[in-house]
């Protein structure tokens, strides 16, 4: 059992790895040529929507920690909150004006937040004491080695198209059901 589930945590966290960055660097790109959602703020308006994405982070973290304690367990929480997040992804190409994109970004750091939050509760308890340090670490590596394949992606990719967009969402959901 213990076998299986790092397996899956590995599993899912090259799939996280790889969507969180392909959807924060190729979004803003994919909006700005749909509408005014990307437009340039006032340094007052985007500290402001910095500051409010930044506190909408708390209750993730929050509710990943109730959520947890519930039958949802650790790994329905994380599934579950992997699958949301993606689907807020799908949501956000909908953005037409900057509070719009606002709101989507609120929602997408809550449900991410909430997935970070599990993840740093539940891979630490899965490896045994003996080999814990070196599990996490391999697991956060997992994670950020993928990210470097955004900027890669990004060379190579049509930027034009909501590809990368979409197979973040998609990744973010598969990550939710592989980590079921």
């Amino acid at each position: 059992m213990v076998l299986e589930n790092r397996l899956i945590l590995h599993h899912w966290s090259y799939l996280y790895g790889l969507a969180f960055p392909l959807y924060n660097a190729f979004l803003p790109t994919y909006l700005s040529e749909r509408g005014n959602a990307n437009q340039s703020l006032s340094v007052a308006l985007t500290y402001r929507n910095s500051l409010i994405i930044a506190l909408m982070g708390i209750p993730g973290a929050i509710i990943a920690g109730i959520f947890i304690e519930t039958r949802l367990g650790r790994k329905g929480t994380l599934s579950l909150s992997m699958i949301i997040t993606g689907v807020i992804l799908y949501g956000s190409t909908t953005a037409k004006t900057s509070n719009s994109y606002l709101g989507w970004n609120c929602g997408f750091n809550i449900t991410s937040n909430i997935v970070y939050g599990v993840l740093y509760a539940y891979t630490p308890e899965i490896f045994p004491t003996k080999v814990r340090g070196t599990g996490v670490g391999l697991a956060a590596s997992a994670n950020r080695i993928l990210g470097i394949f955004s900027p890669i992606i990004g060379m190579y990719a049509n930027l034009a198209t909501s590809a990368p967009i979409f197979v973040s969402g998609a990744l973010f959901i598969l990550a939710g059901v592989v980590s079921a």
